[in-house]
């Protein structure tokens, strides 16, 4: 899935520069969408040159799409799934603390009153309201690595196919791998059966926007 090639990565201050000119696009394309509506656009043509942009992701951006697919994905499950995502941990975590206050008035070693205490901690910080809190956590050191080994990626995306380049090499998949595309307030999240691509708005003039967007409804249906 890798090339081989390994070209020279750009200095700091290159980076610093690509970011700058970035974040001076702005686009009106803010609102949050579930799906991107089905006929506004027609089929891209086959013959159109492919689509080309660079793109140094910024942890605005990760902890933004990611916050924001998270909470999509919580809001879209079945009632009673997000009900027991709610009442399993609070039902753990008081549990949990009132069996640790029984252990310390019961004189039990203060190690066990501890470790209930510990579980009940974790049962209310996965309740779905602690969410953004994970992802940061979890998102901004991913961030980090990542950016150190990728600070810039050269995207070419056509009619069938999407390409992303780095010095960790290519990421390529099909159109027909695309499982749905999310328009969140930063840009487009190309979901996939395992992972996601996120496409900065601020990476994109006006039209390359418009080609992106075309091309994502003309896209086969995934396999």
């Amino acid at each position: 899935m890798f090339g081989s090639g390994h070209p020279q990565p750009p200095h700091r201050k290159e980076v610093a520069m690509q970011i700058v000119q970035q974040q001076r696009k702005t686009f009106a394309t803010t609102e949050l969408t579930v799906d991107l509506p089905d006929g506004s656009f027609g089929p891209a043509p086959a013959q159109a040159p492919p689509l080309r942009f660079s793109v140094a992701y910024t942890l605005g951006d990760y902890l933004g799409m990611v916050g924001e697919h998270v909470r999509f994905l919580l809001r879209d499950a079945a009632p009673e799934v997000r009900r027991r995502r709610v009442r399993v941990p609070l039902a753990l975590g008081t549990a949990a603390c009132a069996l640790a206050f029984g252990a310390t008035l019961a004189g039990m070693p203060a190690w066990a009153a501890l470790s209930l205490l510990g579980l009940g901690v974790l049962a209310f910080a996965s309740l779905p309201a602690m969410a953004g809190l994970w992802v940061a956590l979890m998102i901004t050191p991913l961030f980090f690595l990542t950016r150190r080994r990728a600070p810039v990626n050269e995207f070419t995306i056509d009619h069938a196919t999407i390409a992303r380049r780095s010095r960790r090499g290519t990421f390529l998949r099909g159109w027909d791998q695309v499982t749905a595309v999310r328009s969140y307030r930063r840009g487009y999240l190309l979901v996939f059966a395992r992972g996601a691509l996120p496409i900065p708005f601020r990476c994109l003039d006006s039209v390359q926007l418009e080609r992106l967007r075309a091309l994502a409804l003309a896209r086969p249906a995934a396999v």
